[in-house]
């Protein structure tokens, strides 16, 4: 990994020319995604008084129709409105022109396809930020360098996704949880303040101190990994039926998850970060239902309908990968988390601790310590 490559953004930027409303300095967004997050967002940020431009490839076309046949997008379940977004659009090149921030809201086996597809016409002063992160800027920063990409953009990763949702109809978003603050990390952290400064208003974001701080802190690795894992044959026969809230969270699986949680807790210490939250308390939350009423949508959001759902596939080859390759790197042990990574592997065709985005598939050899890694990111 370059450091100079990585320390570039640290330059003092050229804004883009913007109007300034109050204290807040975005008025126009670009969502990159044309799934269920996608659609929230974009829908979130134009309630929100945004121009907002939803931009994703040909196989979207006809979702996009349907949002301007219906004159927006539908948010319902915890949040309520209706976002009348500007344009829905597959011309990433009208879509990422003037846009201030660039939100990609795309499956992190996309994110070198996204990075490809905006390189030519990145403007000086333009923030893309990554939802969720999993440690995607790494990715857009290789593929800038080797396509020359010179202007001058911030790189942000997001912690997790912006919120649970899916796509309930056309043009129509079911979303499980009430909003909430999101912690942020760019890449290279120097430009984490500046980025901060820039949304205000955006959302309500909180920084952190690396985008190793963010990635390591993704709960779905511990919410998701072992439960699907151990659902796989009851994913299989129930395919769109299936709901892990509701059928895969058990004493067992949670027990596994439990497990993996203790091993990335340990992790997380080593790294001289302190743990954001425990997940576990999410778990006893869902599972008590009578006393839990408020996650009454949340328990409706069905999935994984295969073994290859995100839910393995992107939580096993980003945080799982990356908290076991930094767990080999500090001389911890974490056998339950590898143990579940090598079946999800066996489940999906793939080998996410080989393949997946470990410290030396992002670029830092064996030889460099943590310590090393930090001051370069």
């Amino acid at each position: 990994m370059d450091e100079t490559a990585l320390s570039r953004s640290c330059l003092p930027a050229a804004p883009l020319k913007i109007r300034k409303r109050g204290a807040q300095l975005i008025e126009k967004i670009t969502v990159i995604g044309g799934g269920a997050t996608g659609h929230a967002a974009a829908a979130i940020y134009a309630d929100k008084g945004f121009r907002v431009t939803l931009c994703d490839g040909e196989r979207f076309a006809g979702r996009f129709k349907q949002i301007e046949a219906n004159g927006g997008i539908l948010l319902r379940g915890k949040v309520h409105a209706i976002g009348r977004i500007e344009t829905a659009t597959t011309d990433i090149e009208k879509a990422v022109a003037g846009a201030q921030l660039i939100a990609v809201h795309v499956m992190s086996p996309r994110h070198e396809e996204i990075a490809r597809k905006i390189a030519p016409y990145l403007q000086d002063g333009q923030h893309i930020l990554i939802v969720p992160g999993n440690l995607g800027a790494f990715i857009f920063r290789r593929v800038f360098d080797e396509l020359h990409m010179t202007k001058k953009v911030t790189l942000t990763e997001q912690e997790g996704n912006l919120c649970p949702c899916r796509l309930t109809q056309d043009a129509e978003v079911t979303v499980g949880l009430p909003l909430r603050p999101k912690k942020i990390a760019s890449l290279p952290a120097c430009d984490t303040p500046r980025v901060i400064e820039a949304l205000k208003g955006v959302w309500d974001f909180v920084p952190v101190k690396n985008v190793f701080e963010a990635a390591i802190h993704a709960d779905n690795v511990v919410m998701h990994l072992a439960t699907t894992v151990l659902s796989a044959t009851r994913i299989e026969a129930m395919r769109d039926n299936f709901i892990l809230f509701q059928e895969g969270f058990t004493p067992a699986s949670i027990r596994c998850a439990g497990k993996i949680r203790e091993e990335r807790l340990a992790i997380i210490e080593a790294m001289g970060f302190t743990e954001h939250s425990n997940p576990m308390d999410m778990f006893e939350t869902i599972v008590n239902v009578k006393e839990n009423p408020q996650l009454d949508v949340f328990r409706t959001l069905s999935g994984p309908d295969s073994v290859t759902h995100r839910y393995l596939r992107e939580d096993a080859s980003c945080g799982g990968a990356f908290a076991l390759s930094v767990a080999r790197r500090l001389g911890l042990e974490a056998p339950v988390l590898e143990a579940f990574l090598k079946i999800a592997g066996v489940l999906c065709g793939e080998d996410y601790i080989k393949d997946g985005r470990t410290l030396e598939n992002l670029g830092f050899p064996p030889e460099m310590t943590l310590a090393e890694i930090y001051k370069r990111i």
